[in-house]
């Protein structure tokens, strides 16, 4: 990609935007390294309680989403250490709020495609990728960030040369490539099947809920996921953590309206413990 940028701007004169790197790692305004939250009015320091919640949900659920769709693939066998890194991440938060620096979030594309690429996979007896093994290892974290940390150092010349359609291009190819596999992309494609008869035998959807419910539960999916897109970029947008802890209540309104029965809810989502309350009601 950038051998072939550097040959339209030679050939054709085509100016391409290059990744912008600070010339030195110093603040960007001129302060020191140190926050001195005492010299911030006792005003500002009241109305920070309004968005911390928000800032605190954001962050819990940023990591465990993350944290649980990456523990959730196959092959994996040791136990997930939920507490330990929400344990290192309130550390780094605390620490990066103190020197006035941006807040790390978990990185899902990122971290879905370490797994796959650290993943032993075969195909099952119908077609389908199936995992066998994981190399589970925090090496290779540390190693990557380690080398992104060196590189900005001491490769900043090299990376100043490197267009921002090329990244960007490297990242839509990442995403898309995190998508492969992915249960909700796959019903997205099967809303379109009208004759149940025509549904994919590879799928093991197509023989623990019917049609319809399947097109409802994903109907249901688009619906909040339209709601959180569009109050991500309104003037609302710091709503978005809380519309995030809701995706959870509204699973379990749906289960209890009838609208979907226990088996298919764990059928169709993640199969979680029943709900004692729940009395559900099997789809006529």
């Amino acid at each position: 990609g950038c051998v072939f940028a550097a040959w339209l701007a030679g050939n054709y004169g085509i100016t391409l935007d290059a990744l912008s790197l600070p010339a030195s790692l110093s603040p960007t305004a001129a302060r020191p390294w140190l926050i001195d939250i005492w010299a911030v009015p006792n005003w500002v320091k009241l109305a920070a309680l309004a968005p911390a919640p928000a800032c605190a949900i954001l962050l819990y659920m940023d990591q465990n989403i993350t944290t649980r769709l990456v523990n959730n693939a196959e092959g994996m066998k040791k136990p997930a250490a939920y507490h330990i890194d929400m344990f290192w991440l309130s550390l780094i938060t605390a620490a990066t709020s103190v020197f006035g620096c941006p807040w790390i979030c978990a990185s899902t594309v990122h971290s879905l495609t370490h797994v796959k690429s650290l993943s032993d996979v075969s195909q099952d007896a119908n077609g389908r990728e199936k995992v066998d093994k994981v190399t589970e290892t925090r090496w290779t974290s540390l190693i990557l960030n380690g080398l992104i940390g060196f590189s900005i150092i001491a490769l900043k010349p090299v990376l100043a040369q490197i267009p921002m359609c090329v990244l960007n291009g490297l990242f839509f190819y990442l995403g898309l490539s995190a998508m492969r596999g992915n249960e909700f992309i796959e019903r997205v494609y099967m809303m379109l099947i009208t004759d149940p008869a025509k549904m994919p035998k590879n799928n093991p959807l197509t023989t623990s809920v019917s049609l319809p419910v399947l097109k409802k539960f994903t109907m249901m999916q688009i619906a909040c996921l339209g709601v959180m897109w569009w109050v991500k970029g309104s003037p609302a947008a710091m709503l978005f953590p809380i519309l995030i802890a809701a995706l959870g209540p509204v699973r379990i309104l749906a289960g209890k309206a009838g609208w979907f029965s226990q088996e298919e809810l764990n059928a169709l989502d993640e199969e979680l413990e029943t709900d004692p309350g729940y009395k559900g009601l099997v789809a006529a």
